[in-house]
């Protein structure tokens, strides 16, 4: 197996998630991981999320693959178990929906009618994705960080 040198990034064709090879975990300090995750996120990265609202990647497979891409690309330094797990947002659909997430993790993308529960990680951000304020509102385990139009970062809990 190829070793990682300075922390970067390391990849084995043994190890792989969904089919593709899966990134490696680094040596980066819980300190530089936070660090990394309160940078300006790229156009590219922000594109790619706000395509969510078309509901596309519910019958698209190839769709939730680019997705996916698309966030390997924006972290690529990070360890699969790193990066977020999902994102919220506001949905555009029209009523009665309200936000929709993208589950990373279970590769499903679902809208939500004021009122109905959501998954619990992602429950504690609807108020913040529904508003509007943001972009998106990225969930992880322990955190949740809201991306503006303009990618700039806020970390909303640690």
């Amino acid at each position: 197996m190829p070793r990682s040198i300075l922390g970067t990034e390391t990849r084995s064709p043994s190890l792989t998630v969904g089919g593709r090879p899966a990134a490696v975990k680094t040596h980066l300090s819980p300190a530089q991981i936070s660090q990394r995750l309160r940078q300006k996120r790229s156009p590219a990265y922000l594109e790619r999320m706000q395509r969510l609202d078309a509901g596309t990647h519910q019958q698209d497979a190839a769709g939730l693959q680019e997705l996916l891409d698309a966030i390997s690309a924006e972290f690529p330094e990070l360890g699969v178990d790193e990066r977020p797990l999902g994102v919220v947002s506001r949905c555009f659909l029209g009523p009665p929906y309200e936000v929709h997430i993208c589950d990373l993790a279970g590769g499903i993308t679902e809208h939500f009618q004021h009122g109905r529960s959501m998954p619990p990680l992602f429950e504690r951000a609807r108020s913040i994705a529904a508003h509007g304020a943001y972009a998106f509102i990225e969930i992880y385990v322990s955190t949740i960080r809201a991306v503006a139009a303009d990618g700039a970062v806020s970390v909303l809990s640690s």
